[in-house]
């Protein structure tokens, strides 16, 4: 077998577009760190949009694939695997909330875009849904595992979510009452984004800890994950014609862990890229609309989330249901829970109307949902239902909110 083609089956990508990629992200740096020293022009913000989007995209990809293979050799069921890898997935969007509290003290757009990432998942659940639906010529069974294993996240981030909404209105007319200070002064406090986040992890920790959940890998599972590894079906042509999957074993422990390093490096320089661009083509000061703040947290939202969860519409339509549906269910409760949640401890996050309109808007979702679970089906009527509420959400934003004055 050829350099080439050994190549792109152990990273699933060409050697000319990693070759053409690493020059790119070299030729990127060198403009901005030697050439232009922050000065950026308008087609050198275009450039690192496109070296950013990939950098979310294909590091996130890596350290799934990572993550799948370390999680078979320490033993976790598939089901846990898949956990991981989803945790994998939303790493960019993350990693740019992080970026924009540490250097630019900007919290409000760090919180937005997280959100906001949690409302394009929404958007690509309906989505795959629908394409779901229509390739099946009907409905679709809801997969076991979101049934059965995912029901009590679901059901305990409703009521979580829908506290915390409570809460931020019962600041807002404590506020209202007193009449001496503004809106702005309505923040979500630790302990809550604590609870959110210790949610999250407790149930992550549960679904390791239970036997049942966690049993060992059996051969089907292995073989499942290792096809997942090594998708490409076609034969590949050695001395006689062998299929992908015999002609490649699993992954190596060093290469596992060649795969996460690349993973998760790739991920931080993506989310940093991303979020110099944005700033240089809308600059974070202090003076800003809140419709530059918005606009400038559904750019990031939509450049972390939509590369790597638009795999769940792929998924969808090769009849993966379980893989495009709980990844993008899992992209939902990882940012509303368990991102909202640390952000919540680690700054101070003011309760904009936007912020608990999403949350309203993430609660009612994982609600209908919920409901599907009763009839054990989905159908193409509600994934146009999931979609249109979260295109509601996103109208009031620009339509209301984004008028709706910060001080």
């Amino acid at each position: 077998m050829s350099f080439v083609i050994k190549f792109k089956k152990t990273f699933h990508i060409t050697f000319w577009e990693a070759l053409i990629a690493l020059i790119a992200i070299a030729t990127f740096f060198i403009l901005e760190y030697v050439v232009f020293h922050g000065g950026w022009s308008m087609w050198l913000i275009i450039f690192g949009f496109i070296v950013g989007i990939w950098l979310a995209f294909r590091p996130s990809e890596w350290a799934v694939i990572g993550l799948n293979s370390g999680a078979k050799y320490v033993g976790l069921s598939e089901y846990v695997a898949g956990i991981l890898s989803s945790l994998a997935s939303n790493l960019p969007e993350a990693v740019i909330a992080i970026l924009l509290i540490v250097n630019y003290n900007d919290t409000l757009t760090a919180i937005v875009t997280v959100l906001s990432a949690a409302g394009f998942n929404t958007l690509i659940l309906g989505i795959a849904i629908i394409v779901s639906t229509i390739k099946k010529k009907g409905s679709i069974s809801v997969p076991e595992d979101l049934k059965e294993k995912e029901a009590p996240i679901i059901r305990w981030a409703i009521v979580a979510l829908a506290m915390a909404v409570i809460f931020g209105f019962s600041q807002y007319f404590h506020i209202l009452e007193i009449g001496t200070e503004s809106l702005s002064t309505a923040v979500l406090t630790v302990p809550v984004g604590a609870m959110l986040a210790g949610s999250y992890l407790f149930y992550l920790i549960y679904i390791v800890v239970v036997k049942e959940n966690n049993k060992k890998m059996s051969i089907k599972d292995k073989e499942d994950i290792e096809q997942t590894l090594n998708p490409a079906k076609e034969e590949v042509e050695t001395e006689g014609k062998t299929s992908g999957h015999e002609a490649h074993g699993d992954l190596s422990i060093p290469m596992t862990l060649i795969f996460l390093v690349l993973g998760f490096v790739g991920i931080f320089f993506g989310g940093h890229i991303l979020t110099e661009s944005v700033q240089q083509l809308i600059p974070i000061t202090q003076d800003r609309t809140n419709s530059e703040i918005i606009i400038t947290a559904l750019i990031l939202g939509a450049s972390g989330a939509v590369p790597e969860h638009g795999i769940a519409i792929i998924s969808a339509a090769k009849d993966e249901i379980e893989v495009g549906i709980g990844n993008a269910m899992g992209g939902i409760l990882q940012s509303s829970l368990l991102v909202f949640g640390i952000l919540g401890m680690i700054t101070i996050v003011p309760l904009h109307p936007f912020i608990l309109l999403q949350l309203s808007a993430i609660a009612g979702v994982l609600w209908f949902v919920k409901r599907c679970f009763q009839d054990g089906k989905f159908d193409t009527f509600e994934g146009i239902m999931i979609i249109l509420l979260q295109i509601i959400v996103f109208i009031i934003l620009f339509e209301d909110i984004a008028l709706f004055p910060l001080g």
